[in-house]
């Protein structure tokens, strides 16, 4: 029964042990106002001195790994809680971390929670609720133990040895052999300070070793700029979730950023999606999280189309720059971008996703070959196909067996 019927009843009772001058109705009166009271109050306690905390194994997932936290929920009275329900307002897919525990006084409960993570995104965790009430069920009480905060879901990242596209080597690749003057991102050894060297240069771990002032050198950064171009136009998108060409390209772009950027290479990136997003260009561990980061958002739109995009970030990339891009796209309009590209010094290689092979259809004409043509190196991914093998050797492997 709810609260009101009780205490409706409890008038009706009363009303009736007047009129009527009955003993017994007096006494079932009286009995429910007392439980009635006793109900209130024991749930205004039910929730007093209740602790909860959560601690995950880390801050960030990746697609495909599992996120585990543990949860704890203490009850630092001496009250007993007869039931208590944690509900947790997670968004994340296929992650929950409710519960339901009786517990005495001073006492713990512990728990975990554990998913795999499917879906990339900046998903919440909480806030988390705890609801209880009496042993009548007539009353409940909802509060909020601990806020929501939020978990970022990177992108997968595919281990790559190789890039097919430049079998021949990656232009620019290495460090040069002559030493930079001035302080760059690769330091690559240690000298004796002499006179006029910068104070920011000097490596104090090293100089307490050798008793005396030691100082670092760098080398000269390569010369070659990668810039990738992830096109997420949602006109030339096909598939849903991560069957989809969206995802794929987002995996694609990941895979690419963190395998150019520990190959030492400066990398910067450009997404044309639901809004124009740039990286600018840098190199490092710490780029690779920005581009992880940057990708883990990243959502198709209607923003321009591939050609359009094309020509207003062509002046990011100079000469001597490798501009990879990646797209569903079977028009033809944005293959002279491309072509003005090239003749400026930019080394340009496509991915071509197939559109055609994510939503089941008959392959379309296959306009990426007037590129090959015309001397711009082109992959082709389609559905289902294994990403790694076909970056690093160009051909899908299962395609090869089955010949």
């Amino acid at each position: 029964m709810r609260p009101w019927q009780v205490f409706l009843l409890i008038l009706v009772l009363a009303f009736f042990a007047i009129s009527s001058a009955w003993k017994v109705l007096y006494v079932l009166t009286y009995v429910l106002l007392v439980l009635f009271v006793l109900s209130w109050v024991w749930t205004r306690f039910s929730l007093l001195k209740m602790v909860f905390r959560r601690t995950s194994v880390a801050g960030r997932v990746q697609v495909g790994e599992y996120f585990d936290e543990r949860l704890t929920l203490d009850n630092m009275s001496s009250f007993p809680k007869l039931w208590v329900q944690i509900a947790d307002g997670s968004t994340l897919p296929g992650h929950w971390a409710g519960y339901v525990a009786s517990m005495g006084g001073r006492k713990r409960a512990t728990w975990r929670a554990r998913s795999v993570c499917q879906q990339r995104g900046r998903f919440q965790l909480g806030p988390v609720l705890a609801m209880s009430g009496d042993p009548f069920g007539l009353f409940r009480r909802r509060i909020v133990l601990a806020p929501a905060q939020e978990i970022l879901v990177l992108p997968r990242v595919y281990p790559l040895s190789d890039f097919a596209l430049f079998t021949g080597g990656l232009p620019g690749r290495g460090r040069s052999s002559r030493r930079a003057l001035q302080t760059t991102t690769t330091p690559t050894t240690i000298r004796e300070y002499a006179s006029g060297d910068a104070l920011n240069r000097i490596h104090w771990r090293s100089s307490a070793h050798y008793n005396k002032l030691m100082v670092k050198e760098f080398d000269l950064d390569p010369a070659i700029d990668a810039w990738i171009f992830l096109d997420l136009h949602s006109a030339v998108q096909a598939g849903e979730g991560n069957e989809s060409t969206e995802e794929y390209g987002v995996t694609i772009a990941a895979t690419l950023a963190t395998y150019l950027l520990r190959q030492d290479f400066s990398v910067g990136m450009i997404v044309n999606g639901e809004r124009r997003e740039m990286l600018p260009l840098d190199r490092g561990e710490r780029q690779i999280e920005r581009a992880l980061e940057l990708l883990a958002v990243v959502m198709a739109g209607d923003g321009p189309d591939l050609k359009e995009a094309l020509a207003m970030d062509a002046f990011h990339f100079g000469r001597n720059a490798v501009a990879i891009v990646i797209t569903p796209s079977n028009s033809r309009d944005w293959h002279e971008s491309l072509r003005h590209l090239k003749l400026r010094g930019v080394q340009t290689a496509v991915i071509g996703l197939d559109a055609a092979s994510f939503i089941e259809q008959p392959p379309d004409e296959d306009t990426l070959a007037l590129l090959e043509g015309s001397g711009v190196p082109v992959m082709r991914v389609k559905r289902g196909e294994p990403i790694t093998q076909i970056l690093e050797t160009g051909t899908d492997v299962r395609a090869l067996q089955q010949r």
